[in-house]
């Protein structure tokens, strides 16, 4: 049985209507000017201060939501009717909120995340420095780990203020979700594996269009390293000046495949994986990084290396004494370790360098795998594209520090007049932006491993071992004498 009520006609006059409306005539008027008359960089100087505005105006919406929350919940308990004690908080939310309750509950989760558990988080979102999309990225990983480990994350927040600044909401969580899987990697690689179990291809005809849709549900691996592959493709065929779109060159490179009988799948497909050497080897917990789909759990990654499902701390010397010769013998014959290496003390890596014009190969992979994605403050995009920092033009070198990975649209964007880009820092890779149109930001390359850049004090004393330890390496041979050791290595 439902109730119907007759709506009201007239101009709707809520509670404290009064005091909203004196609110906005004020911004407005204060808007009106630049509205009319304002000046490029006026006019984006005021949009970032609503998008502050707003911001904190989320918050208070959170806040209030969680403690409309404690009082139902404090009502339903009182009345001791409900074996769910928060039941109706998620469906007033929504309606207070003029939206569809469905996924509130979750909403209401991140609230009780952000207020009991991340202090820190819960006043740089008053301020406004983070969007509600943004908070959300950031609380729902945490929901996966226990309150401890969530004020734990929160402490390390306020002394890394920083660490999500410019980032993309996909950035975002895959920095948060690096941080979680350190501690529910066990259950997170089951999962995966349950899922992988489930895989399967779907045909949906569409007779109306004469076209069909395939959904396909596959293994990580196996997706991954078929997503480079088709992406490849069809940027080698775009850059030769095939007419056809990316869109319509992938379709039809993926079709070719059953429909060609000439055609072959790539038999050798690769897929980046970055991992620390503790991670691969010793059974660390360092979530490793799947290039073209963000961090997965250590575990798991040496699944994907070793080609067999192993527990969680063994190491693969350990995983050889229980298989067979020919196993090992195939993994070793399969697996491509490449090793790169990063800054003493640091987490970032290391530059290297080519003399032309075209950015090489091997160049690419290192800056692929350094920027991850597109470098353009919070853009979650693709890298298509292999720019120079200083275009070459003005001066600029081919080599890994005046460059970055873009996707297609940011690069072009980079050409407006008077868009200026400089690099300011190679350790960890950081770009200054000037878009000459009044505000600038800055581009931080994401650390190799971890979660965030964290400079130790002794990494010059560190540094002066690595040269000490380069001296003796290129030392004359009849010299006779020793690397330096451990105990050379200032404290």
């Amino acid at each position: 049985m439902s109730e119907t009520t007759i709506p009201r006609t007239g101009t709707p006059n809520p509670e404290n209507h009064g005091n909203y409306t004196a609110m906005v005539l004020g911004l407005e008027a204060d808007l009106a000017r630049i509205e009319e008359h304002g000046t490029t960089e006026e006019c984006l100087e005021a949009i970032s201060l609503l998008e502050t505005l707003t911001s904190s105006a989320d918050y208070h919406k959170a806040a209030l939501s969680h403690q409309a929350e404690i009082n139902i919940t404090r009502n339903n308990t009182q009345k001791g009717t409900f074996t769910q004690l928060n039941r109706g908080a998620a469906a007033s939310v929504a309606l207070a909120r003029k939206a569809d309750p469905h996924g509130y509950g979750a909403y209401l989760e991140n609230c009780r995340i952000l207020f009991n558990d991340t202090p820190h988080l819960a006043a740089a979102y008053s301020r406004g420095e983070y969007t509600e999309t943004q908070m959300r990225a950031i609380l729902t990983p945490l929901r996966g780990v226990k309150a401890e480990r969530r004020k734990e994350f929160d402490d390390f927040y306020a002394l890394n203020p920083a660490m999500f600044h410019n980032l993309g909401n996909r950035k975002i969580g895959d920095t948060v979700k690096d941080f979680t899987l350190a501690y529910g990697s066990d259950d997170q690689c089951k999962e995966q594996k349950a899922a992988d179990e489930q895989r399967h291809v779907k045909f949906t005809a569409h007779p109306a269009t004469g076209t069909m849709t395939l959904h396909a549900h596959l293994p990580l691996a196996a997706g991954i390293a078929m997503k480079n592959e088709i992406k490849a493709k069809s940027q080698s065929l775009k850059a030769a000046g095939d007419e056809r779109t990316r869109a319509q060159i992938e379709a039809d490179y993926l079709a070719s495949f059953c429909t060609n009988p000439d055609a072959k799948v790539p038999v050798n497909l690769n897929i980046g994986l970055i991992m620390t050497d503790k991670t691969l080897f010793l059974g660390g917990r360092q979530p490793a990084y799947l290039e073209g789909y963000g961090v997965i759990a250590p575990q798991y990654a040496r699944e994907l290396v070793a080609g067999q499902e192993i527990s969680n701390n063994m190491t693969l010397a350990e995983m050889a004494k229980t298989r067979s010769p020919a196993f090992i013998e195939q993994m070793e014959a399969t697996v491509e370790l490449i090793r790169l290496y990063t800054a003493p003390g640091d987490k970032d890596l290391i530059a290297m360098d080519s003399k032309a014009r075209i950015f090489p190969e091997k160049m690419k992979k290192f800056i692929k795998m350094r920027d991850r994605g597109c470098r353009t403050p919070f853009c979650d995009g693709m890298i298509e594209e292999y720019d120079h920092v200083t275009q070459v033009y003005l001066g600029g070198h081919t080599c890994v520090i005046n460059s970055d990975g873009r996707c297609k649209f940011c690069n072009q964007a980079k050409e407006t007049p008077g868009w200026q880009e400089i690099v300011i820092a190679s350790g960890p890779h950081e770009v200054k932006i000037a878009t000459g149109m009044g505000p600038t930001y800055h581009s931080t390359a994401p650390p190799a491993t971890g979660f965030a850049h964290k400079p130790y004090p002794q990494c010059m004393s560190e540094a002066d071992w690595v040269r000490s330890f380069e001296e003796w390496l290129n030392r004359p041979t009849d010299t006779g004498s020793s690397p330096p050791g451990i105990e050379d290595i200032p404290a």
